[in-house]
């Protein structure tokens, strides 16, 4: 396992973009939303911080493969603004999942002629990706449907 450094990286950068995630979410929800968008969003909350925890716990089995190099922080967090337009919010969250994914094949290239057991990235990005559809989903349903002549429906 010559690059143990990067994967170890990967994953920390991965943790770090769950965190930040969490802080969407939790602004999204502080919003007045519907009751099923706000159990879709508390629904990918709770993923999100299970899949926090085991990216920590996949960090701590890779840091007895090298020296301790550092653990994932509170550092990495952002402030979130309060936006009052949810849709845009929504976006971010999508967004914000994309990149999850992303790192996710990133961190699936770097382990793939390694001894590492895959199954648990895969079923990560399986799960974000899950999260994502249906977010996208419920967004355009959302979103005001506009009419043949150019007139928008509410």
């Amino acid at each position: 396992m010559e690059n143990v450094k990067a994967i170890v990286k990967q994953v920390v950068k991965i943790w770090r973009l769950y965190k930040t995630q969490q802080l969407v979410l939790t602004a999204a929800m502080r919003e007045e939303i519907p009751f099923q968008l706000r159990t879709l969003l508390s629904r990918d909350y709770m993923i999100c911080s299970l899949l926090k925890k085991e990216m920590a716990n996949f960090y701590d089995g890779l840091r007895c493969c090298m020296g301790d190099m550092f653990r994932p922080d509170s550092a990495g967090s952002i402030t979130t603004a309060r936006e009052r337009d949810i849709h845009a919010t929504l976006e971010s969250i999508a967004t914000a999942h994309r990149q999850i994914i992303a790192e996710y094949d990133v961190l699936l290239d770097l382990v793939e002629d390694s001894n590492i057991n895959t199954q648990i990235i895969h079923q990560h990005r399986k799960q974000i990706s899950k999260m994502t559809d249906e977010l996208l989903m419920h967004l355009e349903k959302m979103q005001p449907e506009v009419k043949e002549h150019g007139y928008v429906s509410f």
